[in-house]
């Protein structure tokens, strides 16, 4: 027979084990863990030059591995963009210094407008342009004649008002771009001495692909076996296009002109 004290132990024992495994009915059960909600964004914005202020058309906007092209406006829009804190958004052109700028993004909409700097300042290369032309036109040597048409964009067309049209008749100015070599032919023919001198030139740049100048004109001519002496001066206004590293003339105007024969 067991004694008493040692059942009375075992029955405490007992109970005490059972008490142990019971939940207790007051904790309050573990909240189920929340889903993870993701956010997404609008990236937009607009690049410009950061000389004139205007918006570069065609620059190459990359947001985590896409890329857009910017509009006439300059404006470009990267949509469903995942908000994050280590974005980065990098623009290319062919006519400017790269860029790129980090950003968080924790917001609906965000706007990251961008200024790119220019490789070449256009002041400097359009004088360039005009000290080369003028060199070119001097030489009255027929072998540089492929040069002074690579000088005109194939777009190139000249004004149709009546001093330009005057200009275009005395053989001085090409009408279109397959009036060039002609009309350039011509005019070594038919003089003997020629000085083209671009005076006083203003430079109005859009962007690094697009400018229009204006300037004075001096041409001062001998023609022909007899030498005999022409003067011109002239307000012209020169429309220029970037095509690939190179500008091009695409209009070219005659605002005054005065010939002294």
């Amino acid at each position: 027979m067991i004694p008493k004290k040692i059942v009375l132990f075992l029955l405490f024992v007992v109970c005490i084990s059972a008490c142990g495994t019971t939940e207790d009915p007051l904790e309050p059960e573990p909240e189920p863990e929340k889903p993870v909600v993701l956010e997404y964004g609008t990236v937009s914005g607009t690049v410009t030059d950061a000389g004139t202020g205007n918006p570069i058309p065609g620059a190459t906007v990359t947001l985590l591995e896409i890329s857009v092209e910017t509009g006439v406006d300059g404006a470009y829009s990267f949509q469903g963009i995942l908000y994050d804190d280590a974005h980065t958004l990098v623009v290319e052109d062919a006519n400017y210094k790269p860029y790129n700028e980090p950003f968080a993004l924790n917001q609906e909409r965000l706007v990251v407008d961008i200024a790119l700097e220019p490789l070449k300042d256009p002041e400097v290369e359009a004088q360039e342009f005009f000290d080369n032309f003028s060199d070119l036109l001097e030489s009255l040597d027929v072998e540089n004649i492929e040069a002074i048409l690579a000088l005109f964009s194939e777009t190139y067309v000249a004004a149709d008002d009546a001093a330009t049209l005057f200009g275009v008749a005395s053989g001085i100015i090409p009408e279109n771009y397959e009036d060039v070599v002609p009309a350039i032919t011509q005019l070594f023919e038919e003089y003997v001495f020629l000085e083209f001198l671009f005076k006083d030139i203003e430079i109005d740049v859009t962007h690094a692909r697009k400018m229009a100048v204006t300037l004075r004109l001096d041409v001062n001519a001998e023609k022909g076996e007899q030498r005999d002496l022409r003067e011109l001066k002239a307000h012209c206004k020169f429309e220029f296009r970037r095509e690939g590293a190179d500008w091009k003339i695409v209009y070219w105007q005659l605002i005054a002109l005065d010939i002294r024969l």
